[in-house]
């Protein structure tokens, strides 16, 4: 049996990784239609809670809109995009590094446009834009504690584990709005193998 290698990408966290709950606040400047982004707030990165749940407050959750002279954006669901227009994802990789592959499809570009993914992880974000020649997908690479896996699966079978559990993605489409979007799935067809 070959020996498991440790890679400098792989985490040396030994509990796993939790962020707070606070969505990154993306800003809306009124007339221009720019948006956006807070990285800092009033409040430096810090833990709370104790032992091995420990959450990852980052400083954007503690941004104010009043800091700013914008609004806040509002995030769309999945279920409201407009027909024709689909989002995806899918975890690949194993315990050293691992990836978020990024898809999308939109049947009408006259009308809409992805311009830019945002992932929201353990330890801060991930931004990517859509250029004019970029075709589906985006792949987002983790190291460290964001790529915190419990196993070596690849692609990963999106079990109850649910090892990125409190990562979104943001995507910025134009003609829809910014879309939020959990990366939390779980697959149905797991379930049976714990019971074996």
């Amino acid at each position: 049996m070959t020996a498991q290698e440790f890679r400098i990408t792989r985490t040396h966290a030994t509990w796993k990784p939790r962020v707070t709950a606070e969505d990154i606040p993306f800003f809306e400047v009124e007339d221009t239609g720019d948006v956006l982004m807070a990285l800092g707030g009033s409040v430096e990165a810090h833990t709370s809670g104790s032992g091995r749940s420990l959450v990852h407050e980052l400083p954007y959750a503690f941004a104010h809109a009043n800091e700013v002279t914008a609004d806040h954006a509002p995030f769309v669901s999945l279920a409201d995009l407009p027909e024709g227009v689909t989002l995806n994802y899918r975890i690949d990789g194993g315990l050293n590094n691992n990836c978020i592959v990024f898809s999308w499809s939109i049947e009408n570009p006259e009308a809409y446009a992805l311009k830019w993914v945002c992932i929201k992880t353990f330890t801060g974000m991930q931004v990517k834009y859509v250029t004019e020649k970029k075709r589906s997908p985006l792949i987002f690479a983790f190291a460290d504690e964001d790529a915190f896996a419990y196993c070596d699966k690849m692609p990963c079978e999106e079990c109850a584990f649910r090892c990125k559990s409190g990562f979104y993605a943001y995507a910025c489409i134009s003609g829809v709005g910014i879309v939020k979007m959990p990366i939390d799935r779980v697959s149905m067809i797991t379930f049976g193998k714990f019971d074996e």
